[in-house]
């Protein structure tokens, strides 16, 4: 019964535990909304942040038409 009891106090300590080490987004453009793409279909927005370092921006595209950003892939220059 303790190895259930300290178990369980790591998976709540971890799950409220803020992560400082997650990785931040760059270069996330203001959306607005769409009106032609179906809710549920993926949207990519290429953008580039202040370093001149490109990425791609996947989002969804909820209900009513607004984007919820889903990831992020940098771009290399080769």
């Amino acid at each position: 019964m303790t190895k259930f009891a300290a178990m369980t106090a790591l998976v709540a300590a971890l799950a409220t535990a803020p992560a400082a080490f997650a990785i931040q987004p760059s270069a996330l453009p203001d959306t607005g909304t769409l009106t032609k793409a179906p809710a549920g279909s993926t949207v990519q927005i290429e953008s580039t942040d202040n370093f001149g370092d490109r990425y791609v921006n996947f989002y969804r595209v909820s209900n009513d038409g607004s984007l919820t950003f889903v990831d992020q892939v940098r771009q290399s220059d080769d």
